[in-house]
């Protein structure tokens, strides 16, 4: 049995206490894993990295404060080269996994699956490889082989703020409420959505509106 010294040391964070004190549970059960340390937001966390020393990062896309999961993630893969993360979302795979993925994170893990795929995924990102879904997996294959300039869905064409925004912008959120929520000026969401129009080709922010309520309802 591995000793203390030589588990994998993991950092978990997620803004429910409940979903970090389940994980906790599902990780700490394991021989060969113990879990370093718990945030419920990204806010002082990379102090919390220092201190804890964790080789792999389970981390929650959503987060309400300070850096979300992949902004958090790239800032990982620069920081801490040598640790892993892991993002763990509610959001469609198909339209997170390959961002999170670029931003620097080794795996993506829907929470509806997490009991039964996380402790596997910890330990395949430890080897170095990308953990994902079979059926994701497959689809990033075959846009990596057929993808063409030309036929790029609009949504992929969101950087990484963009598409946040467009997605609260589809759950209902105001401008001011998405302002407060991601702690940024309601004329830097307003500058955002007008890129957003741009980039949609739409004639007003109201239409951006309609836009992202049908996609997200689609999703």
């Amino acid at each position: 049995m591995p000793t203390l010294r030589n588990k994998t040391r993991v950092y978990i964070i997620d803004d429910h206490k409940i979903v970090l004190e389940g994980l906790e549970a599902l990780i700490n059960r394991e021989d060969d894993m113990i879990v370093c340390g718990m945030s419920q937001n990204g806010t002082d966390i990379l102090s919390k990295i220092d201190k804890s020393k964790p080789e792999v990062m389970v981390i929650d896309i959503g987060l309400q404060t300070g850096m979300n999961g992949i902004e958090l993630s790239k800032v990982v893969r620069i920081r801490y080269p040598t640790v892993k993360s892991i993002i763990l979302s509610q959001n469609d795979e198909e339209i997170y996994a390959e961002r999170a993925i670029r931003a620097g994170a080794m795996g993506y893990v829907m929470k509806s699956e997490a009991t039964k795929t996380l402790v596997d995924a910890i330990r395949y990102v430890l080897t170095g490889k990308i953990y994902l879904s079979e059926t994701m997996m497959s689809k990033m294959l075959i846009d990596v082989l057929h993808r063409r300039p030309d036929k790029e869905s609009p949504i992929e064409a969101l950087s990484d703020r963009e598409l946040e925004i467009f997605t609260l912008m589809g759950k209902g959120f105001k401008a001011s409420d998405i302002a407060k929520k991601l702690h940024i000026s309601p004329k830097t969401v307003d500058a955002h959505r007008n890129h957003i129009k741009d980039k949609f080709n739409l004639k007003n922010v109201s239409d951006v509106v309609k836009y992202a309520i049908e996609w997200y309802k689609s999703h």
